[in-house]
């Protein structure tokens, strides 16, 4: 049970992976954005692995909201 606990947790924590440029590819306000989260979850004092999951879930919500909302 344990172990499929770690499994799916380590799959969650690494099914979104992207190496990208950010500002080359989403121009510099989405870099400024990025940097006050990772700003946001140092002042919440996040472990890496929390930190990941938080953005994972970010990506998530943004996801299924993008179903009921014209996102921006």
């Amino acid at each position: 049970m344990e172990q499929d606990k770690e499994h799916v947790r380590e799959h969650y924590l690494t099914e979104f992976k992207r190496q990208n440029n950010i500002s080359e590819v989403f121009g510099n306000q989405v870099q400024r954005t990025g940097k006050l989260i990772v700003d946001l979850m140092k002042k919440e004092d996040l472990t890496h692995d929390q930190a990941y999951a938080s953005l994972q879930y970010a990506y998530n919500l943004i996801k299924y909201e993008s179903n009921f909302l014209k996102l921006q």
